[in-house]
Order: structure tokens, then C-alpha cells, then sequence
């Protein structure tokens, strides 16, 4: 399966909305991702063999939703997927008045 089949299934554990990039929905509560970096590793014979693909999932919520137990769900659901995760990186966002946790994650793939 491809990163990006395995991450919409982790993601999608949380029951919330998720889109690619862009999200038009209603709902306050949302995910959105997308690609970061593909970087080809583990060379034999000039040709590839792997792929290592970075991703970010961006979580958007009220300030006063549940966005830490979101966070810790696609935490959670991105591990058991055989993602690595980075950094989480949680902002507001006072013009909407909206939290916004950035999770970069990323996983190996192999050159078939």
C-alpha cells in the first residue's frame, strides 16, 4: 500500500473530515494534508530502491474543541500506520480564533 493510501487511513480514525490540501466543508473540526518532499534513497546500480516521502497533517479546531485528544488520536493512528512523526508543531490562529497543530510525518516506500 502507498504512503499516501495509509496515511488517509490513519488520518481518517479520528472521524473527522479529511481532505486533500483543502478542506470547504462546515464542520470547525478538520484535517487537511499534504505532500512535503520525496527524497529516492538505498542506490544500487545508479537506480533507486527506495523512497522516503514526507507529508503534514494540519489539524484545525476551536480554541475551546478537543483539539488535544485529535492530536493525540492521529498521533497515535500515524505510529501504527509506520509513519514516523516529527516535530508537532501547535499554533492559533487569532483572526479565526482557530488551533492549528501541524504534525509532519513521513515513511519509506519501496521502488516496485
Amino acid at each position: 500500500m502507498r504512503s499516501e493510501e495509509r496515511l488517509k487511513t490513519a488520518l481518517e480514525e479520528t472521524g473527522l473530515p479529511v481532505k486533500y490540501y483543502e478542506y470547504a466543508g462546515i464542520k470547525p473540526e478538520y484535517i487537511v494534508y499534504n505532500e512535503e518532499a520525496d527524497e529516492l534513497i538505498n542506490y544500487a546500480d545508479n537506480q533507486p530502491q527506495d523512497e522516503v516521502v514526507w507529508w503534514q497533517v494540519h489539524l484545525f479546531a476551536p480554541k475551546d474543541g478537543e483539539f488535544r485528544h485529535h492530536r493525540e488520536t492521529l498521533k497515535r493512528a500515524l505510529l501504527q500506520e509506520g509513519f514516523t512523526v516529527s516535530e508537532i508543531t501547535t499554533l492559533y490562529e487569532a483572526e479565526t480564533k482557530t488551533i492549528h497543530v501541524v504534525i509532519p510525518c513521513h515513511t519509506e516506500e519501496s521502488e516496485e
